[in-house]
């Protein structure tokens, strides 16, 4: 393996990799084992591949964390085997990979915990392998995650443009006390610049296919810490999968978290896609990027700064994808870029009653056509990218394989599905041509009330008050306890429609027709929710029920602070007859006692009024 060190003018090269650095070293502590490069050390105990200790800038990083500070992996069995997979002592001294084997976790799985540190590398790199063997019971995954409890000098939490804030302190959470209906994770404020407000963990959840680095900074030392984001192709869910990124509610003390296969928003994700007794399975999560950065003291806006370039380092690690020194020599079978493909094409909607729609935007990808929602499944890799103003799209380093091509996005209502699969072949350039998605549709559009873009942001509370605990709840019943009632062609649904419909309600559409719809004709009531738990919602015209809807396998959004969890939709179609000229109402009525739903989209369809 030979590295070759960027230039000296060169910024955020994969692996931050600067000229000049010292050998990289990695020295047998006899239950642990320490990997050092001059920059950046890390001491990895064998049994668990825990992290204890994290040094960067002179200082241990993890100092001050919750149980001292760690960074751990869930499911890992704890009777770890150490094997030093890249010796530095035979390469040169440019690298130094370790693996730490346990076997026979509670879920039926081996778990492989790989840390690679690299000649001049301001960071370091983080891989699990989970393995399912014939021998063991069946599988249906399970929450898998790389959690870092990282020490108290990080006090700016930085995940996205609007969640980039100084946080409340370690005391200021010790002090808080609990919400009275709240799940435990709610606290109220009593002390610190946040006094009286609420504060939640879920509330720095973020989408996977949103996200390029995430962390934390030190507004005292000018330092970050960060995960960034090489791929998306290893984790669960697809690119709309909402997951914990970092916060400040465990502990209490900061956290940043790489949920690989969460299950926060999926309740029941972990259990759709089963591995069976007798059969084998694996798969590889990552190597992924550990990335520490600093700015000299007196750096204007430094957390900015150093946000910035986290993200800037993710996008360099994400050109460098898929990695040439990462051989996975435990089991080889990382693929390297020779060994996998390109897919592209120009993705259209056909659309009669939308002739202007647009397929900019759009979220198109390669997941396995395996009978499992591509939002379910756990043990697949999944390819997804945007679309480009034109439609266009090209997915990068695809594994050999048959897929299906799926697309969704605001352009159309529903979800494309490709009518045949597409097989991958290793080094291939695949151009699929033209790609054309006609939605389903009965009629000509009457009214639409949101975006069909499997969120609720648009909505009111929806753009960011979605993470905050009074919007959802403390006055919830004040406001909307009593339904909603919009107008269409008056009303504005991003003031009036909220995003989320708590507990048994009755929601009205108002609206008006010209004259009567054509007699006899079949119109149709499209619904999508971007979240669904144990709601039983009911849909009347006019006060004659047009049909029910209970979507299966929950999901908690509302809950867990987030603007959408699990999609689900349906159709109700029904006579025209049931609508008349002049006023008239549609009603969603949720009957259950409990339930909790977010909207998505909304759309009635009639024609010849």
């Amino acid at each position: 393996m030979t590295l070759t060190p960027c230039p000296s003018s060169a910024k955020n090269v994969a692996g931050a990799i600067t000229p000049g650095g010292a050998s990289v070293t990695a020295k047998d502590n006899g239950t642990t084992v320490t990997l050092d490069n001059g920059i950046v050390s890390i001491t990895v105990t064998k049994a668990s591949g825990d992290i204890d200790s994290w040094t960067y800038d002179g200082q241990n990083l993890l100092a001050g964390g919750v149980g001292g500070g760690k960074v751990y992996w869930e499911l890992q069995a704890g009777n770890g085997a150490y094997t030093l997979t890249a010796d530095p002592a035979t390469n040169g001294g440019d690298q130094a990979e370790v693996r730490i084997h346990t076997t026979g976790s509670t879920n039926n799985l081996d778990v492989d915990i790989d840390y690679a540190l690299l000649r001049g590398s301001s960071g370091f790199y983080a891989t699990g392998v989970l393995t399912h063997p014939a021998s063991y019971a069946a599988t249906s995954g399970g929450e898998w995650r790389a959690n870092v409890y990282n020490g108290t000098i990080f006090d700016w939490l930085s995940v996205d443009a609007v969640r980039n804030k100084e946080m409340c302190t370690p005391s200021d959470w010790a002090n808080a006390v609990a919400v009275t209906g709240a799940p435990q994770e709610v606290e109220l404020l009593t002390t610190g610049i946040y006094k009286g407000q609420y504060e939640c963990k879920y509330s720095y959840s973020a989408d996977i296919g949103d996200q390029d680095a995430w962390g934390w900074s030190s507004t005292s030392q000018n330092i970050g810490m960060w995960v960034t984001k090489p791929s998306g192709e290893y984790y669960n869910g697809g690119p709309k999968k909402r997951e914990l990124m970092a916060n400040m509610a465990v502990g209490p003390g900061p956290n940043v978290l790489n949920m690989l296969g969460g299950s926060h928003y999926l309740p029941n994700a972990d259990f759709a896609e089963t591995v069976a007794a007798g059969a084998t399975a694996s798969k590889i999560f990552g190597p992924f990027f550990y990335y520490n950065n600093k700015v000299p003291a007196g750096t204007a806006n430094a957390h900015d700064v150093l946000f910035a370039d986290a993200i800037a380092q993710a996008k360099a690690e994400q050109a460098a994808w898929p990695y040439p020194w990462f051989t996975n020599s435990g089991d080889g079978t990382y693929v390297q870029e020779s060994g996998r493909a390109t897919v592209a094409g120009t993705f259209s909607i056909t659309d009669p009653g939308a002739p202007s729609a647009s397929p900019a935007g759009v979220w198109i990808g390669l997941a396995p056509d395996n009978g499992v929602d591509p939002q379910y499944q756990f043990f697949t890799y999944q390819f997804w990218v945007k679309t480009a103003g034109d439609g266009s799209f090209a997915i990068p380093h695809v594994l050999p394989g048959t897929y299906g091509l799926w697309a969704f996005g605001p352009g159309a209502a529903g979800t494309f599905k490709n009518p045949t699969d597409v097989t991958v072949a290793a080094g291939q350039s695949l151009n699929l041509g033209a790609v054309s998605f006609t939605p389903a549709r009965t009629a000509a559009t009457v009214w639409e009330i949101g975006v069909p873009d499997r969120d609720s942001h648009e909505f009111l509370n929806g753009a960011y008050n979605y993470s905050l605990w009074p919007t959802s709840y403390v006055t919830y019943a004040a406001s909307f306890g009593k339904g909603v009632h919009y107008t269409v062609g008056a009303d504005d649904y991003a003031k009036v429609w909220n995003y989320a419909m708590v507990g048994n309600a009755t929601w009205t559409v108002n609206f008006t027709l010209p004259g009567a719809p054509t007699a006899g004709r079949q119109g149709r009531f499209y619904l999508a929710l971007a979240s669904s738990d144990s709601a039983n919602l009911s849909v009347a015209l006019n006060g004659t029920s047009i049909g029910t809807f209970s979507p299966a396998n929950p999901t908690d959004a509302v809950v867990r602070l987030g603007s959408h969890g699990a999609f689900w939709d349906t159709q109700f179609l029904f006579n025209s007859n049931l609508l008349k000229a002049g006023a008239n109402t549609l009603t969603i009525e949720d009957t259950s006692t409990g339930g909790t739903l977010e909207w998505d989209y909304l759309r009635l369809e009639v024609d010849g009024n």
